[in-house]
Formats: C-alpha cells, structure tokens, sequence
C-alpha cells in the first residue's frame, strides 16, 4: 500500500499529506528558512523522500503551463483533480455547470470605474477533459514551513448587524468589512453574493498577506464557523510572488481541521480550462490612476446544491465547493454576507498595507483607495437584492486607525459601495 492509499484509508485529504510533510521537513531539515535568505541542508535520503511526496501532491500533467510570473499550472486530468482525495467527495460526480444561473444584476457602469481585468492562461489554457492545478514545487514546501498561516485560509468573523458578542481574538489579523445579515425568511435568504472589487498590489513582508474579499458564512460560533472566500490576495508564502492573485478559501469548522487556500488541500473543483484559482493579476489599480477591477459572483446551485464561483459580468465559471463538505444550515444557505479587507502580520512589524495602502478620506476615494461595489445578496432560483444606504448593515474595524472602512455613496456606480485600507505601520 503506498502513502497516499494509507492516506485515504485513515479518512486523510490532501491538507494533512501537507501537514505530515510539513512535520517531516521540521524533523529533518537543518537551518532556519529567513525571507530572502537561509541555508537549507538536506540529505539524500532526505531529498528522496520529499521527491516521493511531490509525486503523490502533483497529479500527473498532460501538459504544463507557465504563468510568466514563475508559476506552472498543469494540465490534469478533471477526474483526478485533488479536490477529490477529499474522503466525502470519494464518489462525488463532477458538474460542469450548475443546473441553475444566478440572475443577478448586471453592473452596467462599472466600466466607468476602470477596466475589466481579463485572465487566463495563454492558448486558452489546458486541453479538453483537463483543468489546470498549480504545480507545488520543492521550494514551495521548504518555503511553507516557515509560513505560519500557509494554506490556511483566513479566520472568519461572524458579527453581523444583530450579533456584537464576537470578538476576533488572533492578534496577527485586522480586518475592515461591512457585513450584512438577512432579515427575510424561507426562501429570502441569503443563495449567494456578488461584487466588483478594484485590485491593487498592496506592500507585505515576508509571510504577511492581504487581500479584499467577498465572504458568505453561516451563524455558528467562531470555532464552528462555515465559510467561503473568494476575491484576490497578496501572499507570498503561498504564491511565491508579491502579486495579487484569485484566491479562494473555505472552511466547516473555522479552519481548526477543514479548509485552506485555493487547491491546498482537497475541496474546490475546478472546471474552467483556462481560469484557475491562484491565477495572478496584472497590471493593477494606479493611485488616482487606471483602476482595474474584478466581479466575482458566488452562488448557490437551487438544483444541485453546490456553491459556484463566477467571473466578470459574463458569469464565467471557475469551479465550485460540493455540497457535501458543508454541514448546517450552510449547506442550504447562507446567513450572513460580507465584503472587505484582511490583513494578516504573522507578528512582523510594521504591519502591511491594505488595498491602496491609503486610507478612504479624499475627493475621487474610489481611485484612491481599495473599492468594493455593486455588492447584491442573490436569492433562491434567481433574481437579486441590491445592498442599499438603507440595508441594514455593520460596519467592522477591528484597526480603525490603521485599516478605517466608510460607505460612500458617491462612487460612480449604481449602487451602495464602501471603501477601505490604509498604510499600516508600526502602531496597529
């Protein structure tokens, strides 16, 4: 029996093969990993053992890729993804396509913010019957080790308009959200989330991140939380590079023992040939410049009950999260929406920017700070909600003097936006 069938028989995805890899290389490797520098001495055995390990992370590729920017996606095979070495999905049957679009509303002026971001992998991507999964390298993993948020994905904060009592206890994070929590019944609530988000390349050192987001999660406690995340992040511990890339993350239980990154561990499946996750953006937003901004749509399938991931106002699809790995009412709906910015420190100082790196405070804000509109709470078999002046709603700062967030409605767009970010700095 080889690792990875000893891995699934004990009811192991792909999150704890890392984890275990990741407690080989501390057991064996001597020498600090520092951000630019370190001294990485392994044995043969050693090296031959991680080799081994890579073989069973990287599916075989049919063809590979290289983004430009020192990533290489392979092509593999769709049935042989990783998100199906997760145990629950062992007979999932892969949907190319939800049995049901969300209609959303389309943001007709959204262009007059900037220009649509348009990506994908050149030649249009993997060939058909695969999709692209970004190949983990050596470096990768010794890099890994010493990232402690790596492939974790970001601690959700439930508060909404009616709950005050949370309170975001990881010392290493700051977020600057506006949430909402749907007071309607039944067949009302929350089916998925829509929003257009200008994109930056915001400063970080080392393992730091920061990202802007578009969150749905449920109203468990914090250590229980069901979640998803999608929008873009700067992170280099995961990616390798200092640029903003499409992430997404998930979790059942508040990211204690489920959920990570992208592709990390098993989960979100892939469709699209030539958009996957972890895909970078370039160029980005230009202080009082060029914006270029980003929609992202998540929705859940009314037929089949997975949640989708879309693209740009023409509803592209990226992959989608099974039902199967939600439990609670997250599985049928979400309780509260969110969007916003998260920055995470892992205890270096100063602390990194968000968005801009400017706070939200001068005329033309929406070209000047982090931006995010068009936000709509879609409903069950269709049809969405714009978020108003007059939703109610919260606003969550947990560093207002580093990280502010303010409502704005003088954006250019047709509807509510909020702005956010900040420079900062030593006195977070």
């Amino acid at each position: 029996m080889d690792l990875r069938e000893e891995f699934l028989n004990r009811g192991l995805g792909l999150k704890e093969m890392f984890l275990l890899l990741f407690l080989l290389l501390s057991l064996s490797i001597n020498g600090n990993v520092v951000e630019g520098r370190g001294s990485i001495s392994l044995s043969k055995e050693e090296d031959l053992e991680i080799e081994r390990l890579l073989k069973i992370i990287n599916k075989p590729a049919v063809k590979t890729i290289e983004d430009g920017y020192g990533q290489t996606f392979s092509c593999v095979d769709i049935n042989k993804q990783p998100a199906f070495d997760h145990p629950l999905l062992k007979n999932h049957k892969i949907q190319m396509g939800p049995g049901s679009l969300p209609k959303v509303i389309k943001d007709k002026k959204a262009s007059s913010l900037g220009m649509s971001l348009k990506i994908g992998l050149k030649n249009g991507g993997c060939p058909p019957g695969t999709v692209p999964i970004r190949r983990i390298k050596k470096e990768d993993l010794i890099r890994a080790k010493s990232s402690p948020n790596f492939g974790k994905g970001y601690p959700s904060n439930p508060q909404g308009p009616d709950s005050a009592k949370f309170h975001l206890t990881n010392k290493n994070v700051f977020i600057a959200q506006f949430a909402f929590q749907s007071t309607y019944k039944n067949r009302r609530k929350p089916f998925g989330s829509r929003a257009v988000l200008n994109v930056w390349q915001p400063k970080i050192i080392g393992h730091q991140n920061s990202a802007s987001l578009v969150i749905l999660l449920d109203g468990s406690p914090p250590e229980e939380i069901r979640s998803i995340h999608a929008g873009w992040i700067v992170n280099k511990g995961v990616y390798g590079n200092y640029l903003p890339h499409l992430s997404t993350s998930w979790t059942n239980d508040g990211h204690r023992e489920t959920g990570c990154y992208d592709v990390f561990c098993p989960g979100f499946v892939q469709v699209s040939r030539d958009l996957p996750v972890g895909i970078p953006f370039s160029p980005t937003s230009v202080y009082n410049g060029t914006q270029y901004f980003i929609i992202l749509t998540v929705y859940k399938d009314s037929e089949k009950g997975d949640w989708w991931l879309f693209y740009d106002n023409d509803r592209k699809q990226v992959g989608y999260w099974p039902r199967a790995l939600f439990n609670s009412t997250f599985s049928e709906y979400a309780d509260i929406l969110q969007w916003g910015g998260i920055v995470y420190n892992a205890g270096i100082k100063p602390w990194p920017e968000m968005g801009s790196g400017h706070m939200p405070s001068d005329d033309q804000q929406y070209m000047k700070a982090c931006y995010i509109g068009g936000m709509q709470m879609l409903l069950y078999r269709g049809g969405a909600i714009r978020i108003e002046t007059d939703t109610p709603r919260r606003l969550i700062q947990t560093s207002p003097s580093c990280y502010p967030v303010k409502t704005d409605g003088s954006v250019p767009d047709e509807n509510y936006a909020i702005l956010l970010g900040g420079p900062g700095g030593n006195n977070c």
